[in-house]
């Protein structure tokens, strides 16, 4: 009986989110809420819940950070070896499609000429609808990139394969198609392109509250036209189409981001009931999972220790002190003696020492920093975590930014492009170290010694600025297979620290027979029980629902 209930929660979860509700004004209805449902608490909401939802330690930490060798766990290592968990799947999957939910209320509620004085107040109305399909986008390109096929909805587009967010509509579908990924990119490129022209750049903002994500309507249309370009560059050699809508915007740079002021993320509040992702998860859940990996630290370091030679080897970026935190620090006592002690991930009252919640550690020169073993098993984690460093203190700020995109990204796609590619390679360095508040004479130094513009140097560069963006990274690596310098399935890698037979090396063995990094995502085991028709159909099409299925624009 349990176990039925459970099946029925799960099924009615997931047709609500690739739908709209009905009679909203019968059902559940909590006396203590306001009945009003304002677009800006909408748009707010739902751009929170679906950042803090999608960078958690569990889909983030536990799958796309070490699937791109940016994190390695410091305690169960399955994920990284990509045996993920089913109900981080089923949840992601679903967080995604009621974010494209939320946002679609939105665009009802601007719709209805019911609302439309109440509309106003909000905010300027055609702005508001801007952002909601500029954000539908978003978010759809997350599920397209992550699964291939799936239940895909389109404001602009009326196509029989576009049926997701139909129910409660006079064509309400149940069981919606999953579309074709060709269709899916080629409409994500016309919708932003229209919703970004649709911007009415003559009013003074978005929504007069709520809005922590833009704030004007020319940083909106900046992210459409970026967003669109990422698209673009992504199918270019696959959507005929992209090329067009490439053309058009490195025609006029100017309609793309500019600065590091461009960037859109979402920043989270200073305090424990509203922190950013990382910091709920490690200070306010207690969980002290994850450390960047030694390929990573690797090539911040300018080391060479995988097959590939690294492209900026002997050449140490300092965003490396900024991105990881050292393993330990000097120490000294009353007496004046000096004690190197390792640096503490808590605070703790009782011995005042520097640690990563507090951020209060000093640098210390490039030996001190080091990665842990990605894709070693659960056996070796014992003797390889107390000698790997934590993440930097800024990555765990409770009021850290969520990035949706940044303008060092925008440099980096021109540069590959070939749009004036030495500047921008030069631009997307600087962008990046500034973000992280480089000092300006070491950004000028590193570029000094990392001038050579080639396709390698680009898309490595690339990488590292989306650190802690790592579903785009995961798509980068597979559309052009950089960085060069990970380890792969069946590579060997030295340990930190002797293991538990003192071995100085171990073998990269993944959990599933892949020889790269995977694929995509398998679709959510949930399905099976809503959708499964048009699931196994969407699978059939693509290859199989494997994780070594690559998408239309894969390597």
């Amino acid at each position: 009986m349990k176990k039925y209930i459970i099946q029925t929660v799960v099924v009615m979860n997931l047709i609500l989110c690739i739908s709209c509700d009905r009679d909203l004004d019968k059902i559940n209805v909590n006396p203590n809420q306001p009945l009003e449902v304002t677009t800006n608490g909408l748009f707010n909401n739902t751009n929170k819940e679906l950042m803090t939802r999608t960078r958690r330690g569990m889909p983030s930490g536990r799958m796309a950070l070490p699937w791109i060798q940016y994190s390695a766990q410091r305690n169960y290592t399955a994920e990284d070896r990509y045996q993920f968990r089913g109900e981080v799947n089923n949840s992601l999957y679903t967080d995604i499609f009621l974010a494209v939910k939320g946002y679609k209320q939105i665009i009802d509620i601007v719709e209805n000429p019911v609302n439309a004085s109440k509309v106003a107040t909000y905010g300027d109305p055609v702005n508001q609808l801007a952002a909601a399909r500029i954000m539908i986008a978003y978010a759809q390109l997350q599920l397209v990139d992550m699964y291939g096929d799936v239940p895909y909805y389109s404001y602009g587009t009326k196509d029989p394969d576009f049926q997701a967010m139909t129910l409660g509509t006079d064509q309400e579908i149940a069981t919606p198609k999953f579309a074709p990924q060709d269709k899916i990119y080629t409409d994500l490129m016309k919708e932003l392109k229209e919703a970004a022209e649709s911007v009415n750049m003559e009013a003074s903002n978005i929504f007069n509250s709520g809005d922590f994500l833009f704030g004007s309507p020319s940083k909106l249309k900046k992210f459409a036209n970026s967003l669109r370009l990422r698209i673009a560059n992504r199918v270019k050699t696959i959507i005929p189409m992209a090329q067009t809508h490439i053309a058009e915007l490195t025609a006029n740079t100017a309609n793309l981001m500019q600065s590091n002021e461009d960037n859109v993320g979402q920043k989270f509040q200073n305090d424990p009931v509203k922190p950013a992702p990382f910091y709920l998860d490690a200070f306010v859940s207690k969980r002290n999972d994850f450390s960047p990996t030694n390929t990573f630290v690797e090539l911040l370091k300018g080391e060479t220790k995988t097959a590939h030679p690294n492209p900026f080897a002997n050449i140490v970026d300092p965003r490396l002190y900024k991105m990881v935190a050292p393993i330990s620090q000097l120490v000294t006592d009353e007496s004046g003696k000096q004690t190197e002690v390792t640096l503490a991930f808590y605070y703790d009252a009782s011995k005042p020492e520097p640690c990563i919640e507090k951020n209060d550690y000093v640098d210390r020169t490039p030996d001190f920093y080091i990665g842990m073993p990605i894709g070693i098993t659960d056996a070796y984690t014992g003797s390889q975590a107390d000698f790997a460093s934590q993440f930097g203190g800024t990555v765990y700020k409770a009021d850290a930014t969520e990035l949706l995109m940044e303008y060092a990204e925008v440099a980096f796609i021109l540069a590959e492009l070939g749009v004036d590619p030495q500047a921008n390679y030069i631009n997307g360095i600087k962008a990046s170290m500034e973000k992280w508040k480089v000092d300006p004479t070491d950004i000028d130094s590193y570029l000094s010694n990392a001038l050579t513009v080639n396709q390698e140097t680009i898309l490595t560069q690339k990488y590292i600025a989306l650190f802690l963006q790592p579903y785009e990274a995961w798509a980068e690596y597979r559309r052009t297979t950089y960085p060069k310098t990970l380890l792969f399935p069946g590579q060997t890698h030295e340990l930190i620290a002797p293991g538990p037979q003192q071995q100085t090396e171990y073998i990269f063995t993944p959990l599933n027979g892949l020889t790269d990094l995977p694929g995509r995502v398998t679709y959510p085991t949930n399905l099976n029980l809503v959708n499964k028709a048009n699931k196994d159909a969407a699978a059939a099409r693509m290859g199989g629902d494997l994780m070594s299925t690559k998408l239309i624009w894969a390597e």
